[in-house]
């Protein structure tokens, strides 16, 4: 069986892990791989603001479950983009890129384009998706129930330290509640 490359950006890696779901991630996704600037971001940074997802993280982090790929192995290969992308973003394209990854998970919709152009011009078939659609992913292979689901996307809307569109949730429970997902 193929092993599977699931590169992580900080984004998904923090909301899931507030959310207390990133444990059932690893269900569908053995391992996820992040750049040495995403840990930096997600678990030093946020060790030294006492946020418990950077702890839960890091845990992963020490258990190999989440594989930090170093700065000084990632190829200086410019991924083309038309916005500022912020330094862990563009670590997470170029290793998607250099490990042909098959999953890319980035929130961020500027990042989210600049990633699948790019993996379009090396013919990957790799998926890209974000918090959202890992979450619409694990209640679609009965990891969370539909309740959960909605409890989720509920929380996100609430949430100040989750940066995802309330809207995009809301339609997202919407779509839940006509039974298209």
């Amino acid at each position: 069986m193929k092993k599977v490359t699931a590169i992580c950006d900080s984004g998904p890696l923090m909301a899931l892990a507030k959310l207390g779901v990133l444990s059932k991630v690893f269900s569908v996704y053995p391992a996820l791989t992040i750049s040495e600037t995403v840990y930096h971001e997600v678990v030093i940074s946020g060790l030294a603001i006492g946020a418990r997802d950077a702890a839960e993280i890091d845990n992963f982090c020490q258990s190999k479950k989440i594989v930090i790929f170093p700065s000084n192995e990632i190829r200086e290969a410019s991924p083309d983009t038309s916005s500022e992308l912020h330094q862990g973003e563009l670590e997470t394209i170029r290793i998607a890129l250099q490990l042909s990854a098959d999953y890319v998970f980035i929130d961020d919709f500027d990042a989210r384009q600049a990633a699948e152009e790019n993996l379009q011009k090396i013919s990957t078939d790799a998926t890209i998706k974000g918090t959202l659609g890992i979450l619409v992913e694990l209640y679609q292979k009965k990891l969370i129930s539909k309740s959960q689901l909605k409890e989720y996307l509920e929380e996100i809307k609430r949430r100040r330290d989750i940066w995802i569109s309330p809207k995009l949730c809301q339609k997202l429970i919407e779509a839940l509640d006509a039974g298209v997902l």
